[in-house]
């Protein structure tokens, strides 16, 4: 109802102003670069609004032609887009079958397709591995570092590289440049340990497991172990370069961190002992030796007290040996101190047995070594010395064997 009024009004007031234009139509002079033109007001204005009808038709007509190419042109993007994202698809499946040739064909493809699209990135990158093409593979993963989406990718393909190819530096670089970011995944900080491990930078690979991301990716358990290990590794480096001090504070740290790591207290024992603090030493070796007797223990405990006799010696072997009187470190803890001291019948005693088809294999070849040396050395009877030390051989048993130090955190674990 107000739209009809208002028409109305409009209405009127138009036949009002051309009835009064017809009463008094006025006059109008233009004069332009010589040129006179005069008519009425009247025809002036209608001049004008025919002016402006023509002006919005042309507007309208050019605003209708501009829609119809801009939709043309959508039409040939949104099919350039689908093919695109064919050979995208097709490039996937390529590198999924292992066709290293096709894969890198429908690349090509869809490069030319989508331009910068990042799932192009992606498929470059595969497609140059299966194809074994180092460069090509290099550079999708260099170009993939500009997007934060995916940087990830390419910084881990990169640091596969660089592992692969001895190059530690550049692939530590790029393990810790994706460690370093707020999303970090788990195989950024595992890749760094492992390098940081390898390379033997314990300090390093220290502060790595003190992050959230260690905290996320390994148990409470795990943890402990491993940084237990890491600073019994620190004190033996520190202990090899002189720094008995640094060592026997690593070490110290090792056992508050795990106290069932022998490793730890070994490294201890030895540290105070180049101090000429070994004594301070002597319980935490015999809590150790308490809970899992070793034969490097035994070599931790033995220089605690430097210049004793052998009968001290066997002393405090027997003393050290009643906290697992069983256990057949013990007992050939017990037989090598009364070998020293030339207890030839208590070095037997104690051997008794252990050179029996049940007993672990490096047990039996420790034993029959002691027993050859108790023939030897009591009796001069040579042929037996040579039966013992032959079964000794023939089990190929080596307590002299060090254990190689941990080259990645799986390693590290497993020998924690």
């Amino acid at each position: 109802m107000s739209r009809l009024v208002l028409f109305v009004i409009g209405v009127a007031l138009l036949v009002a102003g051309a009835v009064w234009l017809a009463n008094d139509p006025g006059s109008v002079s233009l004069v332009w670069r010589g040129w006179r033109v005069d008519t009425s007001v009247g025809i002036l204005i209608a001049a004008v609004m025919a002016a402006v009808v023509v002006i919005y038709m042309v507007m309208r007509l050019l605003a209708y032609i501009g829609g119809r190419v801009e939709a043309f042109a959508a039409v040939r993007r949104a099919r350039r887009t689908q093919r695109g994202l064919t050979s995208l698809g097709d490039g996937f499946a390529a590198v999924h079958a292992g066709q290293g040739q096709a894969a890198r064909k429908f690349a090509r493809e869809a490069a030319m397709l989508l331009n910068d699209n990042p799932a192009v990135l992606m498929l470059r990158k595969e497609a140059a591995a299966l194809a074994g093409d180092a460069d090509e593979m290099k550079a999708a993963a260099q170009a993939m570092l500009s997007r934060p989406e995916t940087e990830l990718a390419g910084l881990r393909t990169l640091a596969l590289k660089g592992m692969k190819d001895g190059d530690v530096v550049g692939a530590l670089t790029h393990a810790q440049r994706a460690l370093a970011r707020k999303d970090a995944p788990p195989w950024a900080l595992t890749m760094v340990l492992d390098m940081e491990i390898a390379t033997e930078r314990w300090g390093d690979a220290l502060a790595a497991l003190e992050s959230r991301l260690a905290r996320e990716a390994f148990s409470p358990g795990e943890l402990a172990r491993m940084k237990s290990r890491l600073l019994a590794l620190q004190a033996q480096t520190a202990l090899g370069h002189g720094d008995a001090a640094g060592a026997a504070n690593a070490a110290k740290k090792a056992i508050d961190a795990d106290e069932s790591n022998p490793g730890a207290v070994v490294m201890f024992a030895k540290a105070m002992a180049a101090q000429g603090k070994g004594r301070k030493a002597s319980s935490v070796v015999e809590r150790a030796w308490a809970a899992q007797p070793s034969a490097a223990l035994l070599e931790a405990y033995r220089v605690l007290v430097p210049g004793e006799s052998v009968l001290d010696w066997a002393r405090r072997i027997d003393g050290l040996a009643k906290a697992a009187p069983d256990h057949a470190e013990s007992r050939l803890a017990v037989a090598i101190a009364s070998l020293e001291a030339q207890l030839w019948g208590q070095a037997r005693n104690r051997l008794q047995g252990l050179t029996n088809e049940d007993t672990a294999p490096d047990i039996r070849a420790r034993a029959a070594r002691l027993l050859a040396d108790v023939e030897s050395r009591e009796r001069g009877d040579t042929d037996k010395a040579a039966a013992w030390l032959q079964l000794a051989l023939d089990i190929r048993g080596d307590t002299a064997q060090k254990t190689a130090k941990p080259k990645s955190v799986a390693e590290l674990l497993a020998h924690a």
